[in-house]
């Protein structure tokens, strides 16, 4: 039987989905690469995927086997006696433990380095979401100050970021009655002071008509606000000015990881908010069908999120293996490679077990 146009459509947003989440992990371990080769240590293998290889290429001059592997959801950066109490000139543990650490926050960096990348050209070529003034209330105290077309950049100071709904909504959310705010106005960067006032609300309809809501009593309703409708959505800003607001929004999206985490340890949000690899790749699928614009926004948060997962001090992550090389740098004497080996593969089993469990139970509750 011939799939349907629309089940190979699918099925290649998959593939296109597990590319890229590859291509993350392959950037990971060609970070603990570059920075093993500058620092000297010897490295057996570099390996893209997991399993039995189905390609090996062995460097005549470094004698690294670089190999690809039929499942691709992983890859590997293999230092000589990586895990294990060899006192070799070039092993893994014979270097110096800022060395060691040095190499095992690379994977992180070059992955926060890729999604600066990766944000910088987002926002050059396809804009950075970010809400453009709709219209001006009739009645409110920023007729003459705000203009129609007028892209917010920052408000009081901070540069506007969104990647969340509660972004835009907590960015005026406070009890302030008067906000200072940056906008792009005909290419130009315009500091403006707007204030709140009481103006009738309503709505505008696609033929710029104001329809005011009424009260029970059938008076025109009013509230304090700032005056104005916005249109969210993406807004080219430019090399220059995308690369410094790249920054900022790096910053912005890893303390939106951390407080989901934090949420999720505190039970603030539920289970079936987290989910293991299916689900990264059912959402960076979903992402890709979206389009381009949302499915590179989807990259850059999933890279930092690899990132920001590996450097936590859990079993068999770098952030867990840093710590190891901390105490024995500290202490000036390591822990046993075979304890360290022990807890890091009890680590790895459970977090392999917790990666199944979430994504099992995010389909029984949610689906995928």
């Amino acid at each position: 039987m011939l799939l349907s146009a629309t089940v190979l459509q699918s099925i290649g947003y998959v593939c296109i989905a597990i590319l890229a989440l590859l291509g993350m992990v392959v950037v990971h371990e060609f970070g603990h690469y570059l920075a093993g080769r500058i620092l000297g240590f010897k490295i057996l293998e570099f390996s893209i995927g997991f399993g039995p290889a189905i390609f090996k290429h062995k460097g005549k001059k470094n004698g690294v086997i670089f190999s690809i592997r039929p499942f691709p959801l992983g890859g590997s950066c293999r230092f000589k006696d990586e895990d294990a109490d060899s006192v070799d000139g070039d092993s893994f543990n014979s270097k110096a433990p800022w060395k060691r650490l040095i190499v095992l926050f690379a994977g992180a960096f070059f992955n926060f380095i890729a999604a600066l990348i990766v944000i910088t050209l987002i926002f050059t070529f396809y804009g950075q979401v970010l809400p453009r003034i709709d219209k001006v209330n009739y009645d409110s105290s920023n007729i003459g100050v705000l203009q129609e077309g007028d892209i917010i950049l920052s408000v009081n100071g901070k540069q506007l970021n969104i990647l969340m709904q509660s972004d835009w909504s907590n960015a005026f959310g406070g009890n302030d009655d008067s906000a200072n705010i940056k906008v792009l106005r005909d290419g130009k960067t315009v500091a403006l002071s707007i204030k709140k006032s009481y103006c009738v609300v309503g709505n505008y309809d696609e033929n710029g008509v104001f329809t005011p809501e009424l009260n029970e009593n059938g008076t025109t309703k009013t509230a304090w606000l700032f005056g104005f409708s916005s249109i969210m959505g993406p807004q080219r800003l430019g090399f220059f000015r995308s690369l410094g607001r790249s920054f900022s929004f790096m910053f912005h999206m890893v303390g939106t990881i951390l407080s989901v985490l934090g949420s999720l340890i505190t039970g603030q949000i539920g289970l079936e908010n987290a989910g293991g690899p299916i689900t990264t790749i059912s959402v960076m699928s979903t992402a890709a069908e979206a389009g381009f614009g949302v499915f590179a926004y989807v990259i850059c948060l999933i890279s930092a999120n690899l990132a920001v997962m590996n450097l936590l001090p859990l079993p068999a992550l770098d952030g867990a293996r840093m710590v190891f090389c901390t105490i024995e740098w500290i202490f000036k004497k390591p822990i046993k490679k075979s304890i360290e080996g022990a807890i890091h593969a009890t680590g790895f089993l459970l977090l392999l077990a917790f990666a199944i469990f979430a994504d099992v139970f995010r389909l029984l509750t949610v689906g995928l």
